[in-house]
């Protein structure tokens, strides 16, 4: 009792001390602390160590024995907080960093892998352990990003113990996961076949590791077949044999080989195996397909078979189709699957749809990384959908007749694809035009965008701004195409009138503003097209509104059939008829009564031309086509100004690209009555393709 007060009262007078006795203060908890540990009292020891570092927070001893305390406490985590806080200040105590490395290897631990890496690395520069170097070689050979680390351990680990078959086992191993480093995997098995020529799993192991070698295979076959002779009856070895051959070119012995493996023993690899070795060869491809709609009636949730079958269906185009649905089968369960998307591609741009191949051709570069044929693809389904910029002019001469008018204009223009379902436009220049005695000019702007939702559909959105025109007139469309067979589309459309320069331009007469026209039409074409010709029908209408007159009801239809001539050398020759039709409920003008504030609009109650028509045309898609196309007419007019007559017109359409930056167009229109009326419109474009 009385020594019990003497520790009491030295240690109430070393508490009182303060500062002063920090260093014995220390001591005396280290003591209590280690007294208790003996005991079993870790709590008690845990409190002690923690006073004993307050007292000097840089006690190595007090630093590491506190985290031993709470670790026998039963405090892993908190133990292993204050491992890290020791080792951030004493980095060369290895016992501390062998220790938290062990306990950051448990599975609670495995998201800091990394710092059990960092924490045997630290204690085995301060001290070689053989033990823990091989649990930093296991660690680091767990991820293939640290395989040649791991590799470069064990190479340490071997050279000093090179006699432990368990290091150079797990050597091995991780010399046959990465193809890198097949070639030392090959000596090492030589060098132990070399030793102990008896050992099978050695022959066999360096027997599939050749098979994996086109070069070797031949070897790996002799190989088998000599493993085979000891053990015929063996499946492991007979589906080797098997895949040894296909490897070395020998596709008659594997396919025998494969139907023995597949015999013996019918896994589903080896099925699988056997069928990619029958859709190689187009003799057995039909073989093939029959053997991989059984595999997927037996496995229906096989990507591989699946993957396998689209590949093979995809070799035909009439199968094409399946094979696109075998291939969106597989991305509904795995979306990122970049060979599913190139197969999409490829049958989608067969069967004429380039936005989806486009867009599949995309994902498939973007999942599966960069690969030439990926590449090869998106060159070849963006041809014609480049970025451009370039720049033009357009004519329009209309010397004669009641409706005089001149006009130029220069532009520039570019277009761009966002996207494979999206693509825009945007236009921008000067306009001129001149009349009997009058002249407008001004900016002109505008821009389209196309956007197709889905196969077949297109949807199309116009605006443009004139400032030629004297009321500074916009315009615009809006249209939607449906495409299959042949091709349907509704739109409205707002554009400017071309019959007179006031009808376009517009004119101040008597102090108001005459003219500056415009149609605003609902429209709904058909047209169809195939090798034997092809035919087009639209119907329109709508209102020709404008300043000084009153909006205006007009409507039409048009029609035209062609049917192919002749077919030779790319070359078209066509032959048809057009008929069109065009009412005006009121007339503008000014014919009839020598209106002076007439619009100037040609516009008679009923106007109808027939003409039979005569086309030559060559189309070398993206390279670029040439379509000549020409006719007499018969004109019939009512109202004023009517009659009879007989003219004719002609459109040129031409486009090509120069390699694979330049592109260059040409359109024309010219129409002629005798002694009546003519016109001549003509449009050239240069755009650099980027």
């Amino acid at each position: 009792m009385a020594h019990a007060l003497r520790v009491a009262s030295l240690a109430a007078a070393l508490l009182a001390a303060g500062p002063a006795s920090a260093g014995i203060s220390e001591s005396w908890y280290l003591a209590r602390g280690a007294a208790n540990m003996k005991i079993g009292n870790y709590a008690a020891a845990v409190e002690a160590y923690e006073k004993a570092l307050a007292a000097n927070p840089r006690s190595r001893e007090a630093s590491r024995a506190l985290g031993t305390a709470r670790q026998r406490n039963g405090e892993t985590d908190r133990a292993v907080a204050e491992y890290d806080r020791h080792l951030r200040t004493f980095p060369e105590d290895a016992d501390v960093a062998f220790e938290q490395a062990r306990l950051l290897q448990w599975s609670r631990y495995a998201y800091r892998a990394k710092d059990a890496v960092r924490y045997l690395r630290m204690g085995l520069a301060v001290r070689d352990d053989p033990a823990r170097r091989r649990d930093l070689a296991r660690l680091l050979a767990r991820d293939r990003a640290s395989l040649d680390e791991a590799l470069a351990e064990y190479g340490r680990l071997v050279a000093a113990a090179p006699a432990d078959e368990v290091l150079r086992e797990e050597r091995l191993r991780l010399l046959l996961w990465d193809p890198r480093h097949r070639e030392e995997a090959r000596r090492e098995l030589e060098a132990r076949v070399r030793a102990r020529p008896e050992d099978a799993k050695a022959l066999r192991e360096l027997a599939r590791l050749e098979a994996a070698d086109p070069a070797r295979a031949a070897e790996a076959a002799a190989r088998y077949e000599r493993l085979l002779a000891g053990s015929p009856a063996d499946p492991e070895l007979r589906l080797g044999l098997a895949r040894a051959l296909a490897r070395a070119g020998r596709r008659a012995e594997a396919r025998e080989a494969y139907a023995g493996a597949v015999a013996a023993s019918p896994t589903l690899e080896a099925r699988l195996e056997r069928a990619e070795l029958l859709a190689a060869d187009p003799a057995t491809r039909d073989e093939a397909r029959a053997e991989l709609e059984a595999i997927l009636r037996v496995a229906p949730r096989s990507r591989r078979a699946r993957l396998d079958l689209s590949r093979v269906l995809l070799a035909r185009k009439d199968t094409s189709l399946a094979a696109a649905a075998g291939y969106e089968q597989v991305l509904r369960e795995a979306p990122r699957d970049p060979e599913a998307h190139l197969g999409l591609a490829r049958a989608y741009a067969w069967n004429g749809d380039p936005d989806r191949a486009l867009a599949h051709g995309e994902l498939a570069g973007r999942y599966g990384g960069p690969a030439p044929e990926v590449a090869t693809l998106e060159r070849s389904l963006r041809r014609g959908r480049e970025p451009s910029l370039g720049g033009g002019a357009r004519v329009l001469d209309q010397p004669s007749g009641s409706f005089p008018l001149r006009s130029i204009g220069t532009f520039l223009t570019g277009s761009t694809s966002p996207s494979a379902f999206t693509a825009v436009t945007a236009e921008s220049g000067v306009a001129f035009h001149a009349g009997p005695a009058a002249r407008a000019e001004g900016p002109f702007a505008t821009a389209a965008g196309d956007w197709r939702p889905r196969a077949g559909d297109l949807l199309r959105l116009r605006l443009g701004w004139d400032a030629s025109r004297l009321a500074g007139e916009a315009s615009g469309e809006a249209r939607w195409e449906r495409q299959g067979d042949g091709r349907l589309s509704l739109g409205i459309a707002h554009q400017a009138r071309q019959d007179s320069y006031r009808a376009l331009a517009g004119e101040v007469v008597g102090g108001a503003l005459r003219g500056a026209a415009s149609d605003t039409l609902a429209d709904l074409r058909l047209d169809r097209a195939d090798d034997g010709g092809g035919f087009h029908l639209a119907v329109r209408a709508g209102a020709v509104t404008g300043s000084g007159f009153d909006a205006t009801f007009t409507a039409g239809a048009t029609g035209r059939a062609d049917r192919a001539l002749l077919r030779a050398g790319g070359w078209s020759l066509l032959g048809g008829g057009r008929i069109e039709g065009t009412h005006h409920a009121r007339d503008l003008s000014g014919l009839r009564d020598a209106d002076p504030l007439a619009p100037g609009l040609f516009s008679p109650p009923l106007f109808l031309t027939a003409s039979p028509r005569l086309a030559l045309v060559r189309d070398a898609g993206v390279v670029g086509r040439l379509a000549l196309d020409a006719g007499p007419s018969l004109q019939v007019t009512a109202g004023p100004g009517g009659g009879t007559r007989l003219g004719g017109d002609a459109l040129l359409s031409a486009s090509h690209r120069f390699g694979d930056r330049l592109r260059a167009s040409l359109d024309g229109q010219l129409e002629y009555l005798p002694s009546t009326y003519m016109r001549a419109e003509l449009s050239a474009a240069l755009a650099v393709l980027f």
